[in-house]
């Protein structure tokens, strides 16, 4: 007779036992807490942006050249849509940061779960667009930023996800620190999507025109 694989367990069905070995212990909490905080990133101020401070002069077709309308070079239509894309989840990472150090900090692991599934879902929902980004000289800067931060994310949090649903002290610290990483490696493109959006929202206009 076949037996039935059990599925694997989700974040309501952690063996208590398990649960109290990887939360309990505060030097676990404090590298926890370190993993997810110590890189959280700031708000976005890039030159050129409205209310931003005023950043180095920028060329034309640069991130956050203002032209006139006639003096625009077109960007693909992709590029624009990638950006307004990019641009809008902006906050939405930084939430997940955010909520992750917060559940850490209480220690609450069904939030964790939560926050990195949620995470691992939107970044590797995002990812097609950096494909957009390498279609124009002027946003292949960020593209690059991209390409390296995004499957730092995206890997951090399914190894945090997953390490919880099994109750993995270890993998617990590795996705938390992995998270850590990407975060860092992603804080640089934020000094330039204020530009690039006031740009994509410029470039909109020019292609319905």
């Amino acid at each position: 007779m076949t037996q039935r694989r059990a599925a694997a367990p989700g974040p309501r069905t952690v063996a208590p036992h398990r649960v109290h070995r990887f939360v309990a212990g505060p030097i676990l909490l404090a590298l926890l807490v370190a993993a997810c905080g110590a890189s959280s990133i700031g708000p976005s101020r890039s030159p050129g942006a409205v209310g931003g401070s005023a950043g180095p002069a920028l060329g034309p077709g640069a991130p956050g050249a203002s032209l006139a309308p006639d003096a625009t070079p077109l960007w693909p239509a992709q590029t624009v849509l990638a950006v307004m894309a990019l641009g809008a989840a902006d906050g939405e990472i930084q939430k997940a940061g955010d909520d992750l150090q917060a559940a850490a900090g209480n220690q609450d692991l069904k939030a964790m779960w939560g926050a990195a599934d949620g995470l691992a879902k939107m970044i590797d929902g995002l990812m097609p667009n950096i494909d957009g980004l390498e279609l124009y000289a002027g946003t292949k800067p960020a593209a690059v930023i991209y390409r390296k931060a995004f499957p730092e994310l995206s890997a951090g949090a399914k190894q945090l996800r997953d390490a919880i649903t099994d109750g993995n002290a270890n993998g617990i610290v590795a996705g938390s620190q992995a998270i850590a990483q990407g975060l860092a490696d992603y804080a640089p493109v934020r000094q330039l999507l204020g530009a690039l959006v006031e740009q994509a929202v410029l470039q909109q206009r020019l292609l319905v025109k």
